[in-house]
């Protein structure tokens, strides 16, 4: 299954006309990659598919910033090193960037699973978006045949016993990058969003993939900038986050000296300068991150021009929030993309045993839920 538009109607038309022309982003997903999704899903014609009769949400794609459980010491809380955010209009365009993985079934030695990408733009007042996918493929747990899968996508062998999560978050990570990319290299002068962080150097997160990223933005006069919903940064016990918590005006605060000070140099690297904001009035406060070679006052500049320009509703951006949503698997798409396996592939589905609630019956079924 490939990249796929969607018409929209008149009352939708506002925030959901195509992106560009149909031939404009054609190179965002490589051939490679697709042909990947096809060869791994041959591979499985005419299996067993045993199906979860719950369908639960994507549990795979982590909502964390990629940083480690970390404590952190940044002294006694100053309010002179606030900065208030008062929003300037601009003309800029916004792009904004996620993507999102869904398991559909188990396998005899893996699982059958999905991706799907979608970029979104704020220009002249319009939201428009283009979805990529989904893109449905199979990944197993042998070791051998999951070196070979990554070095056809281009990726370092897997290192360690396999297992579907953490094959599944390689994947979709090399998806999402390739959509950074595409989308770096489309806008000028303008805002780039990442749902995430600018944290890298992880083998399932290669710095010189976003290093790429960056400078593919930097030369286009753009802006790069990762707004994490969740931290895994601490103080005293409590998310990096809370510093705003007692704010209730647009502010940014700046932590990364007390940050990165405290992590060594290699082999993570924080790639984005790190601050703590609140984009709206009685928003929520994120873990915001921006391209570290651009220079503070315009870093400045570029949170007033951002909270100016995009709709910034609870202090979350509207175009992060639509291509969250864009990206998004829905219980219908997770039938639909079964009964294609089975009508192309010939994959026999099969409901899975709910041991627990065979077991246990109406007491068994909460564990269910979130497994």
């Amino acid at each position: 299954m490939n990249r796929r538009t969607h018409p929209t109607s008149n009352a939708q038309q506002r925030i959901s006309n195509f992106l560009y022309a149909e031939d404009s982003l054609s190179g965002a997903i490589p051939e490679r990659f697709v042909e990947f999704c096809r060869q791994s899903i041959e591979g499985i014609r005419g299996d067993l598919l045993y199906t979860n009769p719950v369908l639960s949400p994507d549990l795979t794609g982590t909502e964390f910033d990629g940083a480690e459980a970390t404590t952190l010491e940044l002294g006694a809380f100053d309010d002179e090193r606030l900065v208030p955010l008062e929003p300037i209009s601009s003309s800029k365009p916004v792009v904004a960037v996620d993507t999102s993985t869904i398991k559909l079934g188990e396998l005899a030695d893996g699982a059958l699973c999905a991706v799907r990408g979608a970029l979104v733009i704020l220009e002249d007042k319009r939201y428009r978006y283009v979805r990529y996918g989904p893109l449905v493929f199979s990944i197993g747990y042998n070791k051998l045949a999951a070196s070979q899968e990554f070095a056809a996508l281009g990726l370092p062998p897997f290192t360690g016993e396999p297992n579907v999560d953490s094959l599944l978050k390689r994947i979709r990570n090399v998806l999402e990058r390739w959509l950074q990319f595409n989308a770096s290299s489309s806008i000028a002068g303008g805002f780039i969003l990442l749902d995430g962080s600018l944290t890298a150097g992880t083998p399932d997160n290669p710095s010189k993939d976003l290093e790429r990223i960056l400078e593919t933005a930097r030369r286009g006069g753009s802006a790069v900038i990762a707004i994490s919903k969740k931290t895994k940064l601490r103080i005293n016990n409590q998310s990096l986050t809370e510093l705003l918590e007692n704010q209730s005006d647009p502010c940014i605060l700046e932590v990364d000296e007390q940050v990165t000070d405290q992590f060594p140099p290699y082999p993570v690297r924080f790639l984005g300068r790190v601050f703590v904001g609140k984009l709206a009035r009685a928003g929520f406060p994120f873990r915001i991150d921006v391209d570290r070679e651009i220079s503070m006052p315009d870093t400045m500049k570029g949170f007033r021009e951002l909270a100016g320009t995009d709709i910034v509703d609870q202090g979350y951006p509207e175009t992060l929030r639509m291509a969250h949503i864009l990206s998004t698997f829905t219980a219908s798409d997770v039938l639909a993309m079964q009964a294609f396996a089975a009508a192309r592939y010939g994959v026999q589905l099969l409901p899975k045993l709910a041991l627990r609630r065979s077991l246990f019956g109406p007491f068994g079924t909460a564990w269910e839920a979130w497994h």
